[in-house]
């Protein structure tokens, strides 16, 4: 009876965002969910492969069809981090404006308020949630957009417990996170 109580009350968070926020929600998506990893190392993979099918057309030897694919991963690992970064810079970017917020969650949905603006997203927008320490993100299905929701502005740490009721009963899937990536539970 107290779990059906906990998880149709509505929860209150009050925070400011901040881009590192969003910088931790896209590394924590890309980097520690089996979606997020496919979306990082298909690219990476296809680009190996071009690679060297461009070193065997051309008739390359093996130490430089070697070469040409370091190149290739360096190339990745120098864009793939500022590609990331810019996705959280452009989620950041539309809540700036918003100063403070005030979101509270219940079991339709959120409702956030900022900088004169209120909006309600229903769970049926954002199916997916990925929890961090920090952090719940919540996603659509075939979007690379995030709801960053800092557990910072949470008045009472039990709060974040009747979040993750909410999330359940609402059936919120919550991704799983890679080992060694996953927050508490």
């Amino acid at each position: 009876m107290q779990d059906a109580a906990a998880r149709d009350a509505a929860v209150a968070f009050v925070y400011t965002p901040t881009e590192a926020d969003y910088r931790s929600a896209v590394r924590r998506y890309s980097f520690g969910t089996p979606s997020g990893l496919a979306g990082v190392l298909v690219p990476v993979a296809v680009g190996l492969l071009i690679a060297y099918f461009y070193a065997w057309r051309k008739g390359f030897s093996p130490a430089t069809s070697a070469v040409v694919g370091a190149c290739v991963l360096v190339a990745s690992g120098v864009i793939l981090p500022r590609i990331l970064a810019r996705v959280a810079r452009e989620q950041y970017s539309g809540t700036a404006d918003y100063g403070t917020c005030t979101t509270v969650v219940g079991a339709d949905g959120m409702t956030t308020t900022g900088g004169g603006l209120t909006s309600t997203i229903d769970w049926q927008a954002f199916p997916r949630c990925v929890e961090t320490d920090e952090l719940f993100v919540f996603m659509p299905r075939r979007m690379r957009i995030y709801f960053v929701l800092p557990k910072r502005g949470a008045a009472d740490p039990a709060d974040v417990d009747r979040v993750c009721a909410v999330l359940a009963a609402a059936n919120v899937h919550r991704l799983r996170g890679m080992p060694g990536m996953t927050a508490r539970r």
